[in-house]
C-alpha cells in the first residue's frame, strides 16, 4: 500500500507529460505515401520529389511523408514487381494513408493495379506519366497530371535554326516511359510528311550509340529521351548519357525535358519535374481537406517554356536573337540587364546611395584637407608668432608635462629646439632645483586659482648657469566644457630691469648719503682748516725741539687724517673727477702690489698676471690706486685665519651688450682689473649689500665699512662698471671694468708752479672767523700782503676802487648771500684781470668753477700751508 502511495504522484506526472500540447493539436498530422518509380538521384524525379515537398511543407498540415523508390530505371519493371509487391505488403501492413502520390508511369501502374492489396480506398494522385489512357483512370478516386510534351513547339524551332537538318534520330530506351514517350513523338512527326525522316534508337547500347553518332550526316540532328545505360560494371545517368553523346557527335542536340539541358543538349519547348511535383502536391492538399478525389480534373498539359544552353548555342554558332522571344538561357554570362529586377534595383538604389556618400565623402575630405591647411597654416602662424614673442611661453598638461614652449623658452634654458621639451617633465628641462619645486608648486596653485601666481619674481640659473630673474605668471588652460586640463606659464626675462632698479636704488641711496655727506664734510672742512691753520702758525711760534711742538705737530697730523677721511666720504658719495688723465691700469695695481706684499703674512700667496701693451684708461692714477688697495685689503681680511692665494689680473677685455647692461656702462673694448681669492666667499644673502656704506662683517674696531663703498664710488664715477663673482667652491672675484682713453693725449698737463710774488697784494674773503683769523696771518707768514673781508659785498666794495688794488683774490665758496663764483663773476665785470682762487669744503666747487675763466685754482679743505702756496703760484703764473 505504501508503494502504491509513492507512484501515484509519478504517474500524475507523467500523463501530465505525455498529454498533447496545444499547439500540436492544433495542427492535424496527416500520413502520406509517395512512390517513385525510379530511385534518388535521378534528377527528373528528384525535380518532382523537391516540388511536392516545397508544397506539402507550406501547407496546413503536419505531413508524415513516407518515400518509396521502385528502381525501374535501372531493375526490368516486370522483373521485379513480384517482390515489390510482396515488401510493401509487409511494410505498409498497419499502415493508413491519407492520400498516396506517384510519380511517372511505373509507379502509376504498380499502384492502379495494387492499390485495393496495398492501400485499399486510399486517394491516388500521379505525376510525369506518359499516354495516360482513360481507361486507365475508369476505377475512379484517381487524378493527377499527365506528362505532356509539345514535339511540335521543339521541331519547328530546331528545323528554323537548322534549315539544313532532315532527318532526326530520337535515342531513348525500351522501359515503359520510354515507349510511351516513343508513342507521343511519333503522332508528333506524322504531320512533317517526308520533309523530315525519321530514325528511333531505343534498344542500342551506349557504346554503339557514341560509335553510331561519331558518323551521324551533317544534316541530323538528335532528339534525347532520357534513359539510362549500363556499360559493364558502370551505370550511367541520363546527363551523363546526353553529355557523352554530345562529347562524340558534332549535331544538334535537343529534348523535352528541363533537367537535361546544360549538359549537352541544346535546348527546346521542355517540361519541368518541380512544376509536375508542385501541381501533384496542391491536389493532395485539396484532398487532405476533404475534397472528393474524381471532383479534381486530370491535368493533361502543364505546359514548359523554351530552354537553351548558352555553351550548346555557342558551339552550334547560334545567338539570343535567333530564339523564340521570351526564351530563357542557361549558363549565358550574366548581363547586367539581365539580373533580376529586385536585384537590379537594389544595385541601383545602393549604387545611388553610395555615389551620394562617395560625393558627400568627397566633399567632406575636401573641406576637411580645407579645415586642416587652415590650421596647419594657423598653427604654422601661432608658432611664428609666439617664437618672435620675447617672453618665455609654455604649457603643460595636467601631469605637468610641457605640451610645447616657445623658442625663446627653449633658448632661455639651454634647448635647441621647442620640440625637444614636449612630454618632458619640469624637472628634465630645467636645472635649478628650487626654481623647478617652486614652478610644479606654483601650477597645481595656478589650477586651483588663477590668480594665485601673477607677475611672480623669482632667480634662477639659465641654461648657461647664468643668475637671471623672471617675472612669471600662470594660468589655467580650460577646455570648451570648462575643465582644467593644463597650465600656461609666461615669463619675462626682467634681469636687466632688475639690475637697471639695483643700480638706480643705489645711485639714490648714494646721492641720499652724498647729500648728507657733503653737507657733513664741508662743516668739518671749515673746523679742520681752522684746526690746521692754526696749528702751522703755532708751529712757527714753538722752539723745534719742545714738548709743545712735538704736540702740535700730532695736533696737525690726525687733522690731516681726518681730512683723509672726510674725503673718502666724499669719494663714495660724490666723486670728484678732477685729476682724471690717461693711466696705466697695469702699472697702477703694479705699484699696489709691491706695497701690499710687503706686510703680507707667509700664509698668504699673492699672485699677479698683467698683459702687455695695455691701452691707457681715464682715470685719476690715485682713485684708481685706491681701488686696488680696498680690493687687497679686502682679500687679504678674507684670507688672514686661513691663508690663500689673492691673485691679480689686468687685461683688455670686449664686454657684450648684455654683459654692459647688466652693469650699467657701454658695451665693448674695456680694460678689466680682477681681484681673485680662495677665502671662504660671500654669503648669497649678503651679496647685495656689499657695496652699501658703513656695511661691514668685521668687528666695529677694524673698520669704518666705507672700503667697497668707496670702490663702488670710483668705478662709477670712471664710468666704468664692477661686478661680483662667486667661485665654485669658496671664494669670491671681484672685476672693475673701465672704459679705454680713446683720442686723448696720454702727456698730462703740468701744474702750474713758479716763485711767489713777493709782497702781493691778496684780498681774502671768507664767513668762518676761525679762518678769517688763521688763513691771513698764514699768507701773511707767506710774504703776502692780505686784506680780509668776512662778506662778498665788502670785497665787492674794496674791489671796486681804481685801479684794483689786489693782484689775487681767495674766496671760500659757501657764503651766505653770495656764493664764492658768484662773487667771482662780478669781480670779472670790475677786474677782468684779477684771478680768483676758489676754497671749498665740497667737490662740487670744482665743476662750478670751470665755466667761470678767472677761477684759476681750486683748493679743497682742508687745506695746508703748501696747498695755498701751490695754488697762488699757479694762479699767478697764468696771469702773467
Amino acid at each position: 500500500m505504501r508503494r502504491m502511495t509513492y507512484l501515484m504522484p509519478l504517474v500524475f506526472l507523467v500523463l501530465v507529460c505525455l498529454a498533447p500540447s496545444p499547439g500540436l493539436a492544433e495542427m492535424a498530422k496527416k500520413n502520406v505515401l509517395y512512390l517513385n518509380s525510379y530511385h534518388r538521384g535521378y534528377k527528373w524525379s528528384d525535380d518532382i520529389f523537391d516540388g511536392i515537398r516545397s508544397v506539402l511543407e507550406a501547407g496546413p498540415y503536419k505531413i508524415d511523408l513516407q518515400i518509396e523508390y521502385m528502381d525501374a530505371k535501372k531493375y526490368n519493371y516486370e522483373d521485379v514487381t513480384g517482390m515489390l509487391l510482396r515488401l510493401y505488403k509487409e511494410k505498409f501492413r498497419g499502415e493508413r494513408f491519407d492520400v498516396v502520390l506517384v510519380s511517372d508511369n511505373d509507379a502509376f501502374n504498380f499502384a492502379r493495379h495494387y492499390r485495393d492489396e496495398l492501400f485499399p480506398g486510399v486517394p491516388l494522385v500521379f505525376c510525369g506519366v506518359n499516354a495516360l489512357a482513360p481507361e486507365e483512370l475508369a476505377v475512379g478516386n484517381i487524378t493527377g497530371v499527365n506528362e505532356h510534351f509539345d514535339l511540335s513547339l521543339t521541331l519547328d524551332v530546331a528545323r528554323r535554326l537548322h534549315p539544313d537538318k532532315r532527318h532526326m534520330v530520337v535515342v531513348g530506351d525500351a522501359s515503359t516511359a520510354g515507349l510511351a514517350i516513343k508513342q507521343q513523338v511519333e503522332e508528333a512527326v506524322s504531320s512533317y510528311g517526308p520533309d523530315l525522316s525519321v530514325d528511333y534508337w531505343t534498344h542500342i547500347s551506349l557504346a554503339e550509340v557514341l560509335a553510331r553518332v561519331a558518323k551521324l550526316p551533317s544534316e541530323t540532328f538528335l532528339f534525347f529521351i532520357p534513359y539510362y545505360q549500363t556499360m559493364g560494371d558502370n551505370f550511367y545517368t541520363a546527363e551523363e548519357v546526353v553529355s557523352a553523346i554530345y562529347t562524340h557527335s558534332s549535331v544538334p542536340i535537343y529534348t523535352a525535358w528541363e533537367f537535361l539541358i546544360g549538359h549537352g543538349a541544346v535546348g527546346g519547348h521542355v517540361l519541368s519535374g518541380f512544376l509536375h511535383g508542385q501541381t501533384a502536391a496542391a491536389m493532395a492538399l485539396d484532398i487532405l481537406a476533404g475534397r472528393s478525389t474524381d471532383s479534381i480534373k486530370v491535368l493533361y498539359d502543364v505546359g514548359g517554356e523554351f530552354v537553351f544552353d548558352h555553351i550548346a548555342m555557342t558551339r552550334l554558332g547560334l545567338t539570343e536573337g535567333m530564339l523564340p522571344r521570351g526564351s530563357r538561357i542557361i549558363n549565358a554570362p550574366k548581363a547586367f540587364y539581365e539580373m533580376p529586377k529586385e536585384l537590379f534595383w537594389t544595385i541601383m538604389v545602393s549604387f545611388a546611395l553610395l555615389l551620394v556618400v562617395t560625393v558627400f565623402l568627397v566633399f567632406a575630405m575636401l573641406e576637411r584637407r580645407k579645415v586642416e591647411r587652415k590650421i596647419k597654416d594657423q598653427l604654422a602662424f601661432q608658432e611664428t608668432l609666439m617664437d618672435t614673442v620675447p617672453q618665455l611661453l609654455s604649457w603643460k598638461d595636467m601631469n605637468g608635462r610641457y605640451l610645447g614652449a616657445n623658442r625663446a623658452f627653449a633658448e632661455f634654458f639651454g634647448h635647441g629646439d621647442s620640440s625637444s621639451i614636449v612630454s618632458r617633465t619640469t624637472s628634465e628641462v630645467i636645472d635649478d632645483l628650487e626654481y623647478v619645486r617652486w614652478a610644479m608648486a606654483g601650477d597645481q596653485q595656478a589650477m586651483h586659482d588663477p590668480e594665485a601666481v601673477r607677475k611672480v619674481r623669482r632667480k634662477l640659473a639659465d641654461g648657461s648657469g647664468a643668475q637671471a630673474w623672471l617675472e612669471v605668471n600662470k594660468v589655467p588652460i580650460r577646455d570648451q566644457s570648462g575643465r582644467v586640463v593644463g597650465v600656461l606659464s609666461t615669463a619675462e626675462n626682467i634681469t636687466k630691469e632688475h639690475n637697471l632698479e639695483k643700480q638706480l636704488l643705489q645711485s639714490q641711496k648714494m646721492e641720499a648719503i652724498g647729500t648728507l655727506a657733503g653737507g657733513i664734510a664741508h662743516d668739518f672742512n671749515n673746523i679742520l682748516t681752522s684746526i690746521i691753520n692754526s696749528t702751522e702758525l703755532a708751529l712757527s711760534d714753538v722752539e723745534p725741539d719742545s714738548v709743545t711742538r712735538r704736540d702740535l705737530e700730532r695736533v696737525l697730523k690726525a687733522a690731516r687724517r681726518g681730512g683723509r677721511v672726510v674725503k673718502q666720504i666724499l669719494a663714495f658719495s660724490r666723486p670728484s673727477t678732477e685729476g682724471f688723465r690717461p693711466t696705466d691700469a697695469g702699472a697702477v695695481v703694479a705699484e699696489a702690489l709691491g706695497l701690499l706684499e710687503a706686510s703680507m703674512p707667509s700664509n698668504i700667496e699673492v699672485r699677479s698676471r698683467v698683459a702687455p701693451d695695455l691701452p691707457c684708461v681715464l682715470a685719476d692714477p690715485t682713485q684708481l690706486h685706491q681701488v686696488a688697495m680696498n680690493l687687497f685689503t679686502n682679500a687679504f681680511h678674507a684670507l688672514r685665519e686661513t691663508g690663500g692665494v689673492i691673485e691679480a689680473r689686468v687685461g683688455q677685455m670686449a664686454l657684450a651688450e648684455d654683459e654692459a647692461t647688466a652693469m650699467g656702462i657701454e658695451p665693448g673694448e674695456h680694460v678689466c682689473l680682477c681681484i681673485e681669492d680662495n677665502g671662504p666667499g660671500i654669503p648669497p644673502e649678503i651679496l647685495d649689500k656689499i657695496f652699501d656704506p658703513f656695511f661691514s662683517t668685521k668687528d666695529k674696531t677694524e673698520g669704518t665699512g666705507l672700503g667697497l663703498a668707496v670702490v663702488h664710488g670710483i668705478v662709477r664715477s670712471h664710468r666704468g662698471g664692477l661686478r661680483v663673482l662667486p667661485k665654485p667652491g669658496g671664494g669670491i672675484v671681484f672685476e672693475v671694468f673701465l672704459p679705454l682713453a680713446e683720442g686723448i693725449d696720454s702727456e698730462s698737463p703740468a701744474r702750474p708752479t713758479g716763485p711767489v710774488l713777493p709782497g702781493g697784494r691778496i684780498l681774502f674773503v671768507e664767513d668762518d672767523r676761525d679762518q678769517l683769523e688763521s688763513t691771513p696771518r698764514l699768507l701773511e707768514s707767506m710774504g703776502y700782503r692780505v686784506t680780509a673781508a668776512d662778506a662778498p659785498d665788502q670785497a665787492l666794495a674794496l674791489a671796486e676802487a681804481l685801479p684794483c688794488p689786489f693782484d689775487l683774490l681767495i674766496t671760500d665758496y659757501d657764503m651766505p648771500g653770495m656764493s664764492g663764483t658768484q662773487l667771482a663773476r662780478r669781480l670779472g665785470e670790475i677786474a677782468p684781470l684779477l684771478p680768483v682762487v676758489l676754497v671749498s669744503g665740497r667737490e662740487d666747487a670744482a665743476s662750478a668753477a670751470v665755466l667761470l675763466p678767472n677761477i684759476r685754482q681750486v683748493v679743497i679743505k682742508p687745506y695746508d700751508k703748501d696747498d695755498l702756496a701751490a695754488a697762488i703760484a699757479g694762479a699767478l703764473k697764468v696771469t702773467k
